[in-house]
């Protein structure tokens, strides 16, 4: 009775909050479509250790609600009444900002000469400099090339504003208006926090809201904690892959899950080296969110009354070696980490469906590609850049429904962008959008399908980034005798010429008038074996123009009669299905390019190998473990055997010892 009343009080309290309006303030006042249309901002309130309690639970970005905002804090030094403290350094914030265009904004809010928390916001902006059009390029290899990078500073103090230091970061971006007027809406979110919290002091009284503080993160971590302890104890590990680190290199994330009692610690120890391009996570402490992900969602799957607050993390802990792709060593890139974030959502989820398999989705399409544009400026030369769209996937299939189509539940928080509002905006033609035939995973409950954006240049030298686009090589796993989905494909046609398949994900693309890309974002994967799917849901599947009738008859079973104009033949189709039999029970479906991978990069020698690096440098660790796989492929040979060559080489060019130093050995 007790915790019944304790949880009505709470709940009132988060009530007030969801209404505090922060990010409605922000998404109306935003000057760029990334924030008023695809919604990649976010807002919230901290308490003065940092930590938040208050966070919106239907729009923006989700995934930071577990951040830890006290490194920023104390690095901004005292602060006052009007204090406003941006920042966008990874480094300098210990992973509050992860990338150089996530720019965040935080002030104090005071009753009296009493702090009480501080109010925050975040966007994604267009540009911060760096070396391509909207800034982040997968090649970059240092953090300087990606961008101006902004310690926690004030930009206003005691609401004034520092125009010289305005001057300075607008003078390092292609689009200083933009960002400017972003900045503003911003501005405007935390105004209307402070307005919103005096209203809160004035109604329930300093020590009530400051209980209320409290309560949020208290009854968070209760209740996660609850569903964390329905999980048996046990160690479970899976691993995936990033396609490549743009040498042709996969690289692996591997995670064990150590669940004990209402505990979890995630431990990463056998995830490959910081890589030599952006795809370094700089997620650091001992509980970031992003290396949380599938461990938050499904919580929150679990028991969707919970708040979304910093009480959600409080039972899980991290292990992520210093060096590590998701612990990297300053001057590390990190422009694309996002594509890193998503890939590691797959692996936590794969390792949990070994724990609670039955409430473990299959995996998602496992990419959301930042499409970017920037146009030239026909008489000044200067650059726009404009979000054409956060391209998604589908979702993976659950044990009891098919999943979401182009809706990934890793980065379902985008929203798309309206054609309109992109033709508007920028010289493009957006010539198909729409869900992708043909892009699920099958299975007794299919994957959700994919997308396929198609659009045409209309201007000369545009220039086209696709951060994050991935699994371009190793499809979305499936579960429970589902199948893995497909591939995500991008296509280039010049000059009205017919589409070619691109080899690899975009980097940087130059485009003329009239040159088209078509991009096709994978599905997601299906759960459970084809043959036992209700023939009613395939009938209906290829009547919608997504499913081919040969796929309905090979995979399914289904025979149909005069294809998708008439039904299907219920005594054929019952035979047909006697002969595919029962299916494999594998708990997954790796997908065939995983499996071809993996017979000559075996895992257990992929673990060995991780481990045997830790006698190089951590300077050269990463272009070690390039080399490695470099003359594994080259020479087509075993991890193990190349790893002893190459340790010959190392130990003449005196690299081992160089470690053993670095140690004191």
């Amino acid at each position: 009775m007790a915790d019944a009343h304790w949880d009505r009080r709470a709940n009132c309290f988060d009530e007030r909050h969801e209404r505090l309006a922060l990010d409605a303030a922000l998404e109306r006042t935003a000057y760029t479509t990334f924030i008023k249309e695809s919604a990649d901002f976010a807002t919230g309130l901290a308490t003065p250790s940092g930590e938040f309690f208050a966070y919106p639970r239907d729009l923006g970005v989700s995934s930071f609600v577990g951040l830890d905002m006290s490194t920023a804090i104390t690095a901004a030094g005292p602060l006052a009444p009007g204090d406003v403290v941006i920042t966008n350094d990874p480094y300098g914030t210990r992973g509050l900002a992860t990338h150089l265009p996530d720019v965040h904004f935080f002030r104090p809010l005071f009753a009296g000469d009493k702090l009480i928390c501080y109010a925050w916001a975040f966007i994604n902006v267009s540009d911060i400099g760096g070396l391509v059009p909207a800034s982040i390029s997968p090649r970059a290899f240092d953090i300087q090339q990606e961008g101006l990078r902004i310690p926690p500073r004030k930009l206003y103090q005691s609401g004034q504003l520092d125009e010289a230091l305005l001057e300075l970061i607008l003078a390092n971006t292609r689009t200083p208006e933009h960002n400017w007027g972003d900045f503003q809406a911003m501005i405007a979110a935390l105004g209307t926090a402070e307005r919103r919290v005096s209203e809160l002091i004035d109604r329930f009284g300093l020590a009530g809201v400051r209980a209320g503080m409290a309560m949020m993160l208290d009854w968070s971590e209760r209740r996660a904690r609850a569903t964390v302890e329905s999980i048996p104890d046990g160690d479970y590990s899976f691993a995936d892959y990033l396609d490549d680190d743009t040498s042709g290199t996969p690289v692996r994330l591997a995670v064990t899950l150590r669940v004990r009692g209402d505990t979890v610690v995630a431990d990463y120890s056998g995830t490959d080296p910081q890589v030599d391009a952006a795809f370094n996570l700089p997620a650091y402490g001992p509980r970031h969110p992003f290396l949380l992900q599938g461990l938050i969602n499904f919580t929150l799957s679990e028991d969707p009354s919970i708040p979304l607050t910093g009480g959600l993390v409080r039972p899980f802990s991290v292990v992520a070696p210093e060096g590590t792709i998701l612990n990297p060593r300053y001057p590390a890139a990190v422009g694309v980490r996002y594509a890193t974030v998503i890939r590691l959502y797959n692996v936590v989820l794969g390792a949990l469906a070994q724990a609670v398999p039955d409430r473990v989705p299959a995996a998602g399409a496992g990419q959301a590609a930042m499409v970017m544009m920037s146009v030239a400026d026909p008489f000044s030369g200067a650059r726009s850049v404009t979000v054409i769209e956060p391209l998604n996937g589908g979702g993976g299939a659950t044990a009891g429904a098919d999943g979401v189509a182009a809706n990934d539940s890793a980065c379902g928080y985008l929203r798309n962008t309206p054609v309109e509002s992109v033709e508007e905006h920028t010289s493009v033609l957006i010539e198909r959008y729409e869900l992708l035939p043909g892009s699920c995973g099958h299975g007794r409950y299919r994957g959700g399908w994919g997308v396929c954006l198609q659009f045409r240049a209309l201007a000369p030298k545009t220039i086209v980034t696709a951060r994050g686009m991935e699994r371009c090589r190793f499809e979305p796993w499936g579960r429970s005798g589902g199948g893995a989905a497909g591939r995500t494909q991008a296509y280039l046609a010049r000059h009205g010429n017919g589409f070619v398949e691109l080899s690899r994900a975009i980097d940087v693309l130059h485009l003329e008038p009239g040159d088209s890309i078509r991009l096709e974002a994978t599905g997601g994967g299906g759960y459970g074996w084809p043959g036992d799917r209700p023939p009613e849901l395939v009938l209906a599947d290829v009547r919608s123009g997504l499913l081919s009738p040969s796929v309905a008859l090979e995979t399914y079973g289904v025979v149909l009669t005069q294809e998708s104009a008439g039904g299907f033949d219920d005594a054929a189709t019952r035979g047909h299905r006697q002969k595919l039999g029962a299916g494999p029970e594998e708990l997954f479906d790796l997908g065939l390019a995983r499996r071809g991978y993996e017979r000559t990069w075996p895992p257990g020698e992929a673990d060995l190998v991780v481990r045997e690096l830790q006698r190089v440098p951590e300077g050269l660790r990463g272009w070690a473990w390039r080399l490695l796989h470099e003359r594994a492929r080259q020479r087509q040979l075993p991890p193990l055997k190349a790893w002893g060559e190459l340790c010959e080489e190392l130990n003449a060019r005196g690299v081992l010892t160089l470690a053993e130093k670095e140690r004191g050995d």
